[in-house]
């Protein structure tokens, strides 16, 4: 295959009535992105001024859980699953070999919007590596006998599946139903009766130049418009899914498990929604675990179950997801007593009435400010954050106005913030030793 390429040398997005505020109190400078759309329609996003010898490069469709049908639920798991497979150029064995041989780390991701493939390898190697990895991409053929050889795969991921995410997966059914409610999991019903038929049409109906986002770090610009053309995806219709609409309600999984592991959730907001920031801050607030090994967590969450006299273990963290057009904003809870009422209520007052205090904002705004320069140190990281708000709002903030934006937030933000969860019908998930566990009409 003839390759143009060879000729070749974070977070959400925040709180658009912020950007024109004061500068951030903080100078702190991240690295330069750069984006353009392409005459056909893909986007692309790099960093090429990352300092970093690892060149990554990401491909990724809008073809997440989403967009899938009930009757071919957990096929983007499967598309995953099947990546590095044999395509209409070269056989798997050749593809591991050669990107092995060059040094080359490549893997693939997804979740309910997208599918994301990623290659690493040093920048001497990475021009030689894009050949295996852009066939594994736009030639997959998904040859009967190598999804057969697959299944296994396919069914130890499911089994190492953790009980938390599980659970998460649960509540996200137990709120949206659909479109965002799909699982991100294969269901074993389906583990054999999606062939090679099925993948073929999904991706030939997605993997299109209207749904590609095309990003790295530490690669130019130049080189992603080459990948593109080298890619030749079709041309096509934009993915659609049915505006996720939040319902709320009651879902619970019994395991023989001895631990009890719940999440409760109410509505939250969209990265393009300008209060993006503010639940931010309110997660930290509310607490995303001890900061310190075996520690106590400072969050409100965690203090208000210990002053339960909780007298086993317990585990707690605030969530918040945001997606393109919807939110769930709550807590995921590990219990392993035998009765988890009085923690879970005790949990669950905590989300609707959380104590909101300067101390506590400022508390917050500086964790979530160390938690994103912490992360635009990996260039990894980087590469996740840019991808995910280029695939979900067609664009990326730049650092400082990121910074700029949580500084901002101010403790009425919050409280305004806080306000909308309680105010939101709650969405209950359980998972394990569920016996015990109450139904949200009694929380």
């Amino acid at each position: 295959m003839s390759m143009s390429t060879l000729k070749t040398p974070v977070m959400n997005s925040i709180a658009k009535r912020c950007y024109a505020n004061k500068a951030a109190a903080l100078s702190i400078k991240g690295p330069q992105v750069q984006t353009k759309k392409l005459p056909n329609s893909s986007l692309v996003v790099a960093v090429p001024d990352y300092p970093t010898n690892i060149g990554r490069v990401s491909v990724t469709f809008l073809a997440g859980s989403r967009y899938e049908d009930p009757e071919n639920a957990g096929i983007s798991h499967l598309v995953r699953s099947s990546a590095g497979l044999t395509t209409e150029s070269s056989s798997t064995f050749s593809i591991i070999r050669n990107l092995g041989h060059l040094g080359t780390n490549y893997y693939v991701t997804s979740d309910r919007e997208t599918i994301t493939y990623t290659i690493e390898a040093h920048k001497e190697n990475l021009v030689s590596s894009l050949k295996y990895y852009i066939e594994s991409i736009s030639n997959q053929t998904f040859k009967p006998w190598e999804l057969s050889d697959n299944l296994k795969r396919v069914e130890y991921d499911l089994l190492t599946v953790s009980p938390e995410l599980r659970v998460l997966d649960l509540a996200h059914k137990a709120a949206y139903r659909n479109a965002l409610g799909n699982t991100v999991f294969l269901p074993k019903y389906n583990v054999k009766k999606l062939g090679s038929e099925h993948l073929l049409y999904y991706v030939k109906k997605n993997f299109n130049n209207q749904n590609a986002i095309i990003s790295s770090v530490g690669v130019d610009l130049d080189t992603l418009v080459h990948i593109s053309e080298d890619l030749n995806l079709p041309d096509g219709d934009a993915s659609c899914s049915p505006k996720s609409k939040y319902f709320g309600g009651d879902l619970r999984k019994s395991k023989a498990l001895d631990v009890t592991y719940l999440a409760v959730v109410g509505e939250g907001v969209s990265y393009k929604d300008s209060q993006s920031a503010s639940y931010a801050v309110l997660q930290y607030l509310l607490g995303k675990g001890s900061s310190v090994k075996w520690g106590v967590g400072q969050g409100v969450l965690e203090q208000n179950i210990l002053k339960s006299n909780c007298s086993d273990n317990f585990a707690v963290s605030a969530v918040n997801y945001n997606y393109s057009d919807s939110g769930l904003f709550g807590f995921l809870l590990a219990y392993n007593g035998k009765d988890v009422s009085n923690v879970l209520k005790a949990a669950v007052q905590s989300l609707r009435s959380p104590t909101v205090t300067e101390t506590e904002v400022s508390r917050a705004k500086k964790q979530l400010i160390f938690s994103l320069v912490s992360a635009s140190e990996s260039s990894a990281g980087v590469l996740e954050n840019i991808t995910y708000q280029a695939a979900t709002t067609g664009q990326v903030i730049p650092f400082e106005k990121l910074i700029s934006a949580v500084e901002a937030v101010t403790i009425e933000d919050v409280k305004k913030a806080a306000s909308k969860v309680a105010g939101s019908k709650l969405s209950l998930a359980g998972y394990g030793n569920v016996a015990t566990t109450p139904y949200l009409d009694n929380l």
